[in-house]
């Protein structure tokens, strides 16, 4: 990339909002057998050579560690003329996966020994139909897609400006994902729905900010808008909302209700959701007709930006008093108020997902197909229709409707969706964005004359891995639920773990640490992992201890990823054998150790205002010393001498086993005999132990060596048959740590039996990945059985099944050996693999009368250890080995 220049558009500036640009470029080559192409961009690219599709990019990165993709481009190139196609996008605003910095493409093509870089000679134009103008389709996620295929020919090309950018660029350190086409299941089903209207909604973060990149909730929206509504005759009016005040003819209204006489009325908006994560204020209950020219201003003093480190929950009064001064003005307006010139379509944005959200049924309307792909995908929508120019073809994925009909639409939470406007004749499109779901509904809207869909497709694109063996025993549930759950991790892996392929795909550095172990089973996938531990190790430039999900423009701390992290590097030089990762790791791993030092109390306890949440159950976090923080604190503190023990690092090693025992000693000052538990908390303002008992810290406890002797029935108790007073495990995330407690103590059983209970449901469901929540959870679902019907931090049966059911443990770093002691758990047979370095290690058993027939297959030069249980006891134990592969 060393003789490529940073370049973009002549006609844009380099951070406005939501640009769409496309460049070209010919080169004459000689011989194209060798050709790499290097590429990135800011904030996103898809590159063609000669017409063909060759990817999209660039993964995810900080900005002072981004990443470039190599593509291997010989099979495209021919012997002469060639021609380079990309479509670079710069989003403008703060996503949970970017920190945009300014507009940007950068490429070099290394062929016939030369480099043609990206300089002014390429050229440049701004694409037109694809609009800019568009709300984000969620705070994790850049602006919504929207493209105008009549306008795909207005193009004004010219050379390129050379731009400068700071920082060097870094080579991809992850695979590239697959382009796999996948079709519906039959033919859609046909309904009609009525004509919508238009739905809108206000950006009143970016009008009040401007270019300001970020994707915190305490960002200030002092926004007014005013217009003249003029009424023909007297009614009456509704303007409540709870996200607007209205003053009519300078008359602050109490209810929003007001009743007009003809006549022309001058009516203010204020913007009363003061900080807010959703970026854009709905405006869906407004006609716009009928109103004149709309004017937006905005109160200066009222300007405020902070991180969300001191989480929401604890006061941030600089915040409030900034919105108090806001509260003031409004009853002032417009004093102290600057006018802001802005045009109209960038005040009102079209909501196309708040229109379907929003679709009722019709005998006769705008004509609605529903295309059933079987299961959860992600991908691109990829079709084909032929039409008249400017029919509306709007395209919203779902992933669940409910046997009575009924949509579980994924707003408020994501608009899922795009809106194609054809041009006449034959319209082919593949979106630009990665959509999840299983259902497509495509809406027609506006069309005059026949439309013919040609075809409708989804473009799955995930991580290229696939299983080394799928799981299978006599329990037809536990099949099902294995095969699940690696369909979802398939879903939710990037070129980092994602939480979901739908709602966030965000990586979130806690779920990573879950995710990680389910990869290295199911595929032996190490380099996912490495990526995401690298990036949050990265991080630490920001922050005082590990971010929770990285890279983002979401400034907040989660104490208890962090320590996760911890735990995952262990995890991954343990699985992986890499200790030249571990190296490079080794000094982010003490930075992170060193950050928590910070929060230490007077009590020896992790504490500090932070984001203290473990998971959704309602455990008493809303406090600054939370028990969990600091038995997670154990846990990457143990995994950190585990390092050392590797590293060579004698003294380091020495010095945290000192301070593990110190805060283990801390810890259990507070376990409370009369109620056989710790607290969930200490309170913020007495100091006294709450009186709220969860099974978590007594989970976490036996997990990370914290609970004593003494202590540590009781608390396994507690797992076992909870008192009714205690909050139980409710999300699929800490059943990870639940299980992990249980098989540690082994209780493989309660484990077994505890996944088919809580994975049951989803079965019958009819669900073909694993949920965000059990059914029944405490989170609110407005009735739907999860939100996420695709959610890998649920994917704990591959691990567990493996581990428990064929009984297959690592018991040596980088799989040099393992224990294998299958438990029968009620079976009758059972089979799979666990991936490893140097190969999948093979168990399959049966029970044929009274022997137990065991088969043991491993990689040359692996350890192998068989070793009874007492679930083999009554049995004849037969084993074969394959000892042309291990050793036993």
């Amino acid at each position: 990339m060393k003789k490529s220049k940073w370049i973009w558009c002549a006609h844009n500036e380099l951070r406005e909002y939501n640009q769409t640009v496309l460049f070209r470029k010919e080169i004459h080559v000689l011989n194209p057998e060798h050709a790499l192409l290097q590429i990135t961009a800011d904030s996103w690219y898809r590159v063609s050579v000669n017409g063909k599709w060759i990817h999209d990019g660039p993964a995810r990165g900080y900005p002072e560690h981004y990443q470039y993709d190599e593509h291997d481009v010989s099979g495209v190139l021919k012997s002469g003329i060639n021609k380079i196609e990309v479509i670079a996008r710069y989003f403008g605003i703060g996503t949970f996966h970017q920190i945009p910095q300014q507009a940007g493409l950068r490429a070099a093509l290394l062929v016939d020994g030369e480099v043609v870089g990206t300089d002014a000679s390429w050229q440049a134009s701004p694409s037109k139909a694809w609009k800019q103008w568009t709300p984000k389709i969620s705070i994790q996620m850049e602006p919504f897609e929207e493209y105008d295929a009549r306008l795909s020919t207005v193009l004004d090309w010219q050379p390129a400006v050379e731009v400068k950018r700071p920082g060097r660029l870094l080579c991809r350190n992850t695979q590239l994902l697959t382009k796999k086409l996948r079709r519906p299941n039959g033919d859609p089903s046909v309904a009609y729905v009525k004509k919508s209207e238009p739905h809108w909604c206000v950006p009143v973060t970016q009008l009040a900010h401007g270019e300001t990149i970020e994707a915190n909730f305490h960002t200030s929206r002092p926004v007014s808008l005013s217009s003249t509504l003029t009424v023909r005759k007297k009614q009456q009016y509704n303007f409540g909302s709870n996200d607007w005040k209205v003053a009519v003819n300078g008359r602050l209204l109490k209810t929003g209700k007001i009743t007009l006489v003809s006549g022309r009325h001058n009516v203010v908006f204020f913007c009363n959701s003061f900080y807010g994560h959703n970026k854009e204020i709905a405006f869906t209950w407004l006609n716009l007709k009928g109103w004149g020219e709309w004017t937006v201003s905005m109160a200066a003093t009222c300007l405020f930006r902070d991180s969300d480190v001191r989480w929401l929950t604890f006061e941030n009064k600089a915040a409030k008093q900034v919105e108090r001064r806001w509260l003031k003005a409004i009853e002032v307006y417009p004093w102290g108020f600057e006018i802001c010139d802005v045009p109209e379509e960038q005040i009102f944005m079209e909501d196309v997902a708040a229109e379907f959200a929003a679709r009722q049924p019709a005998a006769r309307g705008d004509t609605e197909y529903c295309f059933d792909f079987g299961e959860q995908t992600c991908g691109y929508f990829d079709f084909t229709i032929k039409a008249d120019d400017g029919v509306m073809v709007d395209l919203n994925m779902v992933e669940y409707i409910a046997s009575d009909g009924t949509i579980q639409h994924t707003l408020p939470f994501n608009r899922n969706g795009m809106r194609y406007i054809t041009k006449r004749g034959v319209n082919r499109f593949t979106s630009l964005k990665r959509r999840a779901g299983q259902y497509l509904f495509v809406t027609i809207r506006n069309a005059e004359s026949p439309v013919e869909i040609r075809s409708v497709r989804i473009m799955e694109s995930t991580a290229p891995v696939m299983q080394v063996e799928v799981f299978k025993s006599s329990d037809p549930a536990l099949n099902q639920i294995w095969k699940m759950s690696e369909r979802t991790l398939k879903l939710c892996m990037e070129d980092t773990f994602t939480d979901c392929p739908l709602y966030e795909q965000t990586l979130w550095i806690g779920d990573a640490r879950n995710e990680a172990l389910y990869a290295f089973t199911a595929y032996g996938n190490y380099d996912v992992s490495a990526r995401s531990l690298e990036l949050g190790a990265q991080s630490l430039e920001k922050f005082p201890m590990v971010g929770c999900q990285v890279p983002s423009s979401w400034e907040c701390q989660l104490p208890a990823w962090s320590f996760l992290w911890g735990m995952h590097v262990w995890e991954h030089y343990f699985h992986s054998g890499d200790k030249r990762f571990l190296k490079k790791l080794w000094p982010a791993v003490l930075k992170n150790l060193e950050g928590a030092e910070q929060f230490v109390d007077e009590r020896g306890l992790f504490s500090g205002p932070l984001w203290n949440l473990l998971e959704w159950a309602p455990i008493d976090h809303d406090n600054e010393t939370v028990l969990h923080n600091s038995m997670l604190w154990v846990g990457a503190l143990q995994a950190a001498e585990n390092c050392a023990e590797v590293l060579g690092k004698a003294a380091a090693r020495k010095k945290m086993c000192a301070r593990r025992k110190k805060l283990i000693r801390a810890i259990n000052s507070f376990w409370d005999e009369g109620k056989g538990s710790y607290p969930d908390a200490l309170l913020d303002k007495s100091g006294k132990p709450s009186s709220k008992v969860c099974q978590h810290t007594s989970m976490l406890s036996i997990m990370c060596g914290v609970a004593t002797p003494q202590i540590r029935q009781t608390a396994l108790s507690n797992l076992l048959n909870p008192p009714e007073s205690m909050t139980t495990i409710g999300s699929p995330f800490a059943m990870q740590f639940m299980y992990e407690t249980l098989e540690k103590n082994g209780e493989y059983d309660a484990t077994i039996d505890s996944i088919r209970s809580k994975f049951q449901p989803m079965i019958d469901a009819g669900a073909s990945t694993v949920w965000e929540m059990f059914a029944g959870s405490d989170f609110d679902t407005h009735g739907f059985p999860t939100r996420s019907h695709c959610h890998a931090w649920a994917s704990s049966p591959i691990w567990f099944l493996n581990r428990i059911v064929l009984g297959i443990r690592q018991t040596q770093p980088g799989g040099k050996a393992f224990e294998i002691s299958p438990w029968i758990s009620g079976l009758k047979h059972a089979s799979g693999s666990t991936a490893t370095p140097k190969g999948a290690v093979h168990v399959d058993w049966k029970i044929k009368g009274d022997t137990l027939q065991i088969n043991i297959s491993a990689p040359k030069n692996t350890k192998v250890e068989m070793k009874s249980n007492e679930s083999h006891l009554g049995f004849e134990i037969a084993v074969e080995m394959n000892t042309l592969r291990a050793e036993l």
